[in-house]
This record gives structure tokens, C-alpha cells and sequence, in this order.
């Protein structure tokens, strides 16, 4: 015989209030799992992705234990289109011409089994603050790689090679701006920390326009967003800028959600105009002459999928690939990655199929987030804001492949979308 528990959790059934017993402390350890794997994961997406993995790793563990205890996951919204995508990323490779790339880029779908690891860890902890204290620990983060990033901004100092961590040091001269460097933050990329921060600072700003903070939480929410344009000014990365400016008016377009807080975003990034190598950079965004390199590679994306029309290449199998068809026009071409456009890149590598799958993914989660937001959830429009800067930086770069990016988005629509789950205490 079995029994259904009410959770703490609203529209949810979670950790039930009275358990004892080997199944009680089980649950009580599972839970305490999940709580710990989550806030390491919030707190370190923007600073190391072996930290953020292995808070993950931590959550997982949790939910493992959980079920194994009578806890029971409910299904997502995103099930079905995510689950689909894997599987036609999966297959792809498996029916390419070219041979399955290596493990590491053939699993760099892996990044959505953060929603689903975050998504039932609220649901098993059954308890709001949880929400809220995980938004509060990707602040820190924020903040502290954002500080770091300005840092590098007039020194190029690498913190990270100072603390011995890494071996080498990285930095990158700011684009048209002599004597100064790329804000990296923790990361090896300008890139990868300026859509990471985009991110948080649509979810984080969104939530916060919502009225989801309070008090000290909104507090270093509010010093996240600030330092986290200032951070995304210093990046030079155009697609972050547009991003930030698109979740803005996300946030607008809804009525009565805090207009001061999109106001006062709009002073950063003004702010940020002052500088003159900001305005220079900026001034190309939509110059085709200064963008030839996107041209080129969009150019021979388009080759690779008239070659390659039903299943294309084989998942992250573009950069393996690409070279030939590089070399046929311009050997010296040195940008050999993917082509710098997620549409793209994944109809060159998966075909019609994976596009579709794609796009249904990105339909369901505005679909679910939207739902969620009409029922008062107010994290789901922060997490529709990231969602939305997220599709404007695709145009131009390929962020699905960038795990790093990818984690900060999955953590907000995980947290936005309304937990549940059930409990079946075994006779």
C-alpha cells in the first residue's frame, strides 16, 4: 500500500513534512544532496565549469537517492523536444559518412540534463527558498567574475594562472582598443563569459522586475546586473550587447514589470557608449564589410548542408569537416570551429530533423515559461529574458555547443518552470 505526501512547494507535491525511519533520513540526505549540488551549481556557473559540473554531479546524486527512497519525477514540458534532440543528435553520428566525432563534442547535448537535474532537485527540496537562494548564489558569481573581468579589462591579468590553476596565461586584446584587454572573467574566452553573463543578467534583471527579490537577495541581485553589463561592455562582444538590450525590452513589453529596473539597465549600457572603442565596436554590428569573416562562414555552411541535405555531417562534426570546404575558397582562413550561427551549424551537422527538433525545444520552453509567468511565477520572466537574449547571440555565434553558456540558461528555466514531482512512501 502506498501514500501520497503533500509538498511545502505550491503546484507541487515535494519533500513531505513528516518522514521517519530508513526512508526519512534517506529522503533527509537526498535532500540536503540536492540543496548542497545546487547552490555550488548557481553559485559557479560563471566561474568554473568543472565546479558548476560537479554541482550538478552532487544534485544528481541527491535525486538518485531520492528515487530510490519512493520519490517520483514528474514530467516536463521539455521532455519530449529535448529528448528528441539527442536522439536525432545521436543518430546523426551514428549515420555520418565522416565517423562519430570524439566523446567530449559528441555529448555536447549534455547541457540539458542541467534542466532536468536542477528542475527535479526544487522539486524533491519542496521548498521556494531554494529558488530564491539559488538565484542569490549565481549573483555572487556573477558579481565576482564581472569584478574579475573589469580587472582584466585595464591589465589583462589572468587570476586564475596567478592561482596556479591553469598553466599558461590568457588574455586577448580588446578589439579595435589598443593597450587594453577582453574581460574573460575565470573563463578562456571573451566570448563564452560575455553570453554567460548575458544570461545571468537577463534572469537575474528579469526576476527582479518581477518583484521575485527582496531585501538583501535584491540587493546582490541588483550589484550582479550592474557589474554584469559593466562586464559585458568590457567583453567587446556585440551579440551580448544586442542580447542584453533584447531581454531589456523583453521585460518591457510586459506591463508593470518594473520599468526601473530596465531603466536603469539602459543607463549601464549607455554608460558604456561613453567609451569610445565601445562605440567604434559597436558601429559595426551591421557593417558587411567589417563582418566578411560571418559571410564567408555562413557562405560555406551553406555548401556543407546542399552536400549533405537528409542527415547531415554528424553532430559536432563541423569542425572536422569544415576545413575541406574552407580550403576550396580561402586556405588561409583561420576561424575553423562551427559557423558562428546555431541554426545553421546544427542543420549542416544534423539536417532538417535536428533544426526541428531545435526549434520545437525553443517553442515549448517560451510556451511553458509564458504559462508559468500568467500564473505568478516571476523567475519565469527573468528566465524567458535570458531565453530571449540567448536566441539573438545565436544568430552570430554558436552557443548550443558552448556548455558554459548553456548550463546558466537551462539553471534559469529550471528554476522558472513550477516544480513537481511526488512521493510514494513504500509499506
Amino acid at each position: 500500500m502506498t501514500e501520497s505526501l503533500r509538498a511545502t512547494d505550491e503546484g507541487s507535491r515535494g519533500f513531505p513534512a513528516q518522514a521517519d525511519g530508513r526512508t526519512g533520513r534517506r529522503l533527509r540526505i537526498a535532500r540536503a544532496l540536492v540543496i548542497a549540488g545546487v547552490m555550488v551549481h548557481a553559485a559557479f556557473c560563471p566561474i568554473s565549469i568543472a565546479v558548476t559540473q560537479i554541482g550538478l554531479g552532487i544534485a544528481a546524486a541527491g535525486v538518485a537517492a531520492a528515487i530510490a527512497a519512493g520519490f517520483r519525477p514528474a514530467r516536463t514540458p521539455l521532455d519530449a523536444p529535448l529528448l528528441a534532440l539527442i536522439a536525432i543528435c545521436i543518430a546523426s553520428d551514428l549515420l555520418s559518412p565522416y565517423g562519430p566525432p570524439t566523446l567530449a563534442f559528441a555529448t555536447l547535448w549534455r547541457s540539458a540534463l542541467g534542466f532536468w537535474i536542477v528542475h527535479h532537485s526544487v522539486s524533491l527540496a519542496g521548498d521556494r527558498r531554494i529558488r530564491i537562494a539559488a538565484l542569490a548564489a549565481a549573483a555572487v558569481g556573477l558579481c565576482l567574475s564581472a569584478t574579475v573581468g573589469l580587472v582584466q579589462f585595464r591589465t589583462g591579468i589572468d587570476l586564475v594562472h596567478l592561482l596556479r590553476l591553469r598553466e599558461e596565461a590568457r588574455w586577448v586584446e580588446a578589439p579595435g582598443l589598443p593597450g587594453r584587454f577582453g574581460a574573460m572573467g575565470f573563463f578562456i574566452s571573451r566570448l563564452s563569459f560575455g553570453h554567460n553573463a548575458t544570461l545571468l543578467v537577463a534572469l537575474l534583471g528579469g526576476t527582479l522586475a518581477a518583484g521575485g527579490l527582496r531585501g538583501r537577495t535584491a540587493l546582490f541581485a541588483a550589484c550582479a546586473v550592474g557589474l554584469g553589463i559593466a562586464g559585458v561592455a568590457a567583453t567587446f562582444d556585440r551579440a551580448a550587447w544586442l542580447g542584453i538590450a533584447t531581454a531589456a525590452l523583453v521585460v518591457v513589453l510586459f506591463p508593470g514589470r518594473g520599468r526601473k529596473v530596465v531603466l536603469a539597465c539602459g543607463l549601464s549600457l549607455t554608460a558604456a557608449l561613453l567609451f569610445p572603442g565601445v562605440r567604434s565596436r559597436l558601429s559595426t554590428t551591421f557593417d558587411w564589410r567589417a563582418n566578411a569573416d560571418r559571410l564567408f562562414l555562413w557562405a560555406r555552411a551553406s555548401e556543407i548542408i546542399r552536400d549533405h541535405p537528409l542527415h547531415g555531417i554528424g553532430f559536432a562534426n563541423y569542425p572536422r569537416v569544415c576545413s575541406a570546404y574552407y580550403d576550396r575558397v580561402d586556405p588561409g582562413f583561420f576561424m575553423r570551429t562551427w559557423a558562428h550561427n546555431s541554426e545553421l551549424s546544427l542543420l549542416a551537422e544534423t539536417g532538417p530533423l535536428g533544426l526541428a527538433a531545435f526549434l520545437w525545444a525553443a517553442f515549448r520552453t517560451v510556451r511553458a515559461l509564458y504559462a508559468s509567468l500568467r500564473a505568478g511565477e516571476p523567475i519565469a520572466l527573468g528566465a524567458l529574458a535570458a531565453a530571449t537574449a540567448l536566441a539573438v547571440i545565436a544568430q552570430a555565434h554558436d552557443v548550443f555547443y558552448d556548455t558554459k553558456v548553456m548550463y546558466a540558461l537551462w539553471l534559469g528555466i529550471a528554476l522558472a518552470l513550477p516544480a513537481q514531482g511526488r512521493f510514494r512512501a513504500a509499506v
